[in-house]
């Protein structure tokens, strides 16, 4: 997701080929409420599949316990000539993020990868995205690329966002004239009062609603890990093959 993670739940990892590689900082990008990008350039070509993540390593004053290396969805795609890194900011945060957030144009950072099998191959199998907040990453990685390819996938996105201000939202209705196929469905859950769309959090009817083909559709989960987690369950209830579910969680997401 664009958030430091811990690592892939549920979803077994591959052998991919790793590269160790030099990122420069370009510049850093408001996104939305809390929400910033970090444009990289990378110092030699990184080969990886949309949906897939980097370690990166940033050497800074007082780390936490968790140290100065921390893993990030890639939310760029692959035609994309930098590395996009997009997080929350708010606090509090680790010791990574606020260093994160400080840095200067011109910064280098090692990164190590790309790991991780959270990609969408089968793309003849129509497909839904369920993000929580800044789990949006991985799909923009994923839609991203599908567009560059002019692949026109069959896809709901079911995006659930704290507020109105939605990370990539015009990124993602911007593709919507040349993309039929391609149905994405914001929902608020502290809307303000000008807010016309769905509000409240996912659940099975909200799913229901906005799926009505569940047994042909594979499904992929991204966001925290208590959202992931409810959406496994109410996947699993309403009759979803849990092989047919991908998943992403993020331990880190908060902090």
């Amino acid at each position: 997701m664009g958030t430091e993670f811990a690592g892939l739940s549920g979803i077994a990892h591959g052998q991919p080929v790793k590269q160790t590689t030099a990122v420069r900082l370009l510049q850093q990008l408001h996104e939305a409420e809390n929400a910033a990008s970090f444009l990289f350039e990378p110092e030699a070509p990184i080969s990886y599949e949309a949906g897939q993540y980097l370690r990166y390593t940033l050497p800074h004053a007082n780390p936490d316990n968790r140290g100065v290396t921390r893993s990030f969805t890639i939310a760029s795609f692959p035609a994309e000539p930098n590395i996009r890194v997009t997080t929350r900011l708010s606090e509090p945060s680790s010791s990574f993020k606020r260093a994160l957030a400080h840095l200067e144009p011109g910064a280098v950072l090692e990164t190590s990868g790309p790991f991780g099998r959270f990609v969408y191959s089968d793309t003849a199998t129509p497909a839904v995205f369920i993000a929580g907040g800044i789990g949006i990453t991985p799909f923009r990685s994923i839609i991203g690329d599908l567009a560059a390819r002019k692949i026109r996938a069959k896809i709901t996105l079911l995006y659930s966002n704290r507020t109105a201000d939605i990370p990539f939202r015009s990124f993602l209705d911007g593709l919507l004239p040349d993309w039929s196929e391609l149905q994405p469905v914001y929902t608020v859950t502290q809307p303000p009062e000008d807010w016309t769309g769905p509000r409240g959090r996912i659940d099975a009817s909200f799913i229901e609603r906005h799926v009505d083909d569940l047994a042909e559709r594979v499904f992929f989960i991204s966001g925290p890990t208590a959202l992931v987690e409810a959406m496994r369950r109410t996947l699993s209830e309403i009759g979803v093959d849990p092989a047919r579910v991908k998943h992403e969680a993020f331990p880190g997401y908060d902090r």
